[in-house]
């Protein structure tokens, strides 16, 4: 079998994005937020300062509505977040950032900002920008495509 001269882009992809995680959560974890997952980012990251629905996470993540539950039951643990009553609708919850919660998003975000100036320090400006234009577009196509029969579903 023979391999390909270099890695392919996918491959690509996955060492920059395993990257800038590995340089989020150091951060987080440094800060003192040593029991975040990767993985409290799909809530942490689509999450209303005043509240989201479970089925709204869940959606804006592209995940099950099951497996959202058990990672704000997580965060909830860690007092990251509560659920309060949707003023709304009183039957539905609001998942709600607590200040320990509000704090290690800014955190988060802070810490993004500070990545995303690093790769424009090595990209340039406009490389930097061309990046992300064309990381927008795949994700986009992503999106709105249906999944191929042979693709498998992302682990929650």
């Amino acid at each position: 079998m023979r391999r390909p001269p270099r890695p392919n882009t996918g491959t690509l992809l996955l060492y920059a994005y395993k990257r800038f995680d590995q340089e989020l959560f150091a951060s987080l974890h440094d800060a003192g937020h040593a029991g975040l997952r990767p993985k409290h980012g799909a809530v942490l990251a689509n999450l209303d300062e005043r509240g989201t629905r479970l089925t709204t996470l869940a959606r804006r993540a592209h995940i099950g509505t099951s497996a959202m539950g058990e990672l704000v039951d997580q965060l909830e643990r860690l007092g990251y977040v509560d659920r309060t009553a949707d003023p709304d609708d009183r039957r539905a919850k609001l998942v709600v950032p607590t200040t320990h919660g509000t704090s290690v998003i800014d955190l988060a975000f802070r810490t993004i900002r500070e990545i995303e100036a690093e790769y424009a320090a090595v990209l340039g400006e406009s490389g930097h920008a061309a990046l992300r234009e064309a990381l927008t577009r795949l994700a986009e196509r992503s999106i709105r495509q249906r999944p191929s029969r042979r693709a498998t579903p992302p682990a929650p």
